[in-house]
């Protein structure tokens, strides 16, 4: 095929390509607009700090919007072919549907390359980071919004109370602190302290030195005194979930690391499909761009007499149907009802053999029902034509 005629087909998809992808990301985005505005209002986020946090949160949806925006550029390109009779003229000159197919395979592999990037590394990278980002702009809140002479309720079921800070290193004295515990209340009463991070900089922990801890039973009267010389105290961070700190969710971990975890969770007894899942939607959400490819194509060849804005609504009712299949598969696998590893990929097959048979039906120019009838007469001759 022509060079130019390559070179006008990667215009016609890179752009609304492009174009659809930011649209996509930065709509979906708008929906940590508001975890955002907590952070910078109430913690004191600056610029760096807003700019990494949506550079750590992107990834969440890229790894989505990659094969969605691709398959729109294909439809919108396809379909404008179509309806401005381009596609005829091509074909008059000799240039069939397979020829027309190869650019946009190579554009697929791509596109494929950079969301398979996004799933298998910068997804985990940046859901990691996001909750290191959450946790430092709360503790950076918290050591800083802490006043002498005043209560501070900022901490999950406790208030402290300061007599005097030290500008310079932080240090506290006179710390009163009550605490809800169980079936209690804890009260702590401390010469100094000072506000600290674990090794690992997971947790907050305020460290008291000569103090008592004063606790009362709810119900049963009990008045009992501890004194010491030295506690460590943990603190909870308002708006940030102490269990998801310390672990990591199937988000956070790579393809490897969740393979290994499900490996795990089978010999202890335990149901590893919602893991397997999650390992092999990494793969899965890269591979359904040459799935769209396959399909995109004849479907926006069809004859319209319409816009290339056909071409958008074609896809959305594909991506929707992708999504249903998808969510109906991994709940019968997480289920136990199905394969864990052909939930993933059922959807992928299923459209990919549609795409086939869609495909077919424009290169031979015959309907959809003669091809699907061919297909299953092949099928049933164990592929022999």
């Amino acid at each position: 095929m022509p060079r130019v005629i390559t070179t006008y087909i990667f215009k016609e998809i890179g752009v609304p390509f492009l174009l659809g992808l930011l649209i996509l990301t930065v709509t979906a985005l708008l929906s940590k607009v508001v975890k955002l505005v907590d952070l910078i209002f109430s913690h004191g986020a600056g610029l760096f700090f807003v700019l990494e946090f949506v550079a750590s949160a992107a990834p969440s949806f890229l790894i989505y919007t990659v094969p969605v925006a691709f398959l729109i550029a294909v439809l919108m390109a396809s379909t404008r072919l179509s309806s401005d009779s381009e596609i005829t003229a091509l074909k008059a000159a000799g240039i069939s549907l397979n020829a027309l197919l190869r650019p946009v395979l190579f554009m697929a592999a791509i596109a494929f390359a950079a969301d398979l990037t996004l799933t298998l590394y910068v997804f985990p990278w940046g859901n990691l980071n996001m909750k290191r980002l959450v946790f430092e702009a709360g503790k950076t809140a918290l050591t800083s919004g802490i006043e002498e002479k005043t209560f501070y309720d900022r901490f999950l079921g406790a208030t402290l109370y300061v007599d005097r800070i030290n500008p310079e290193t932080r240090t506290m004295e006179g710390i009163f602190i009550s605490q809800q515990s169980g079936d209690g209340v804890n009260f702590f009463f401390a010469k100094s302290g000072a506000i600290a991070p674990s090794e690992d900089n997971s947790r907050v922990y305020l460290k008291l030195d000569d103090g008592a801890s004063h606790r009362q039973n709810k119900g049963i009267g009990d008045y009992n005194i501890v004194e010491f010389k030295s506690y460590t105290l943990e603190l909870g961070l308002t708006g940030v979930d102490p269990g998801r700190i310390q672990g990591r969710s199937n988000r956070e971990l790579y393809a490897g690391e969740l393979l290994e975890k499900a490996r795990e969770l089978k010999l202890r007894g335990e149901n590893p499909a919602p893991v397997i899942i999650d390992a092999h939607k990494r793969f899965a959400l890269p591979v359904s761009i040459f799935v769209f490819s396959l399909l995109g194509v004849p479907l926006g060849l069809q004859k319209v007499r319409s816009s290339r804005f056909t071409g958008f609504g074609v896809a959305l009712g594909v991506v929707l149907l992708y999504y249903i299949a998808s969510t109906a598969f991994e709940t019968l696998g997480e289920n136990g009802r199905l394969n864990p590893v052909l939930a993933v990929w059922g959807s992928n097959i299923i459209f990919g053999v549609s795409g086939a048979v869609v495909f077919y039906s424009a290169f031979k120019d015959v309907s959809l029902t003669q091809a699907m009838k061919r297909a299953v007469k092949t099928l049933s001759r164990g592929g022999r034509t």
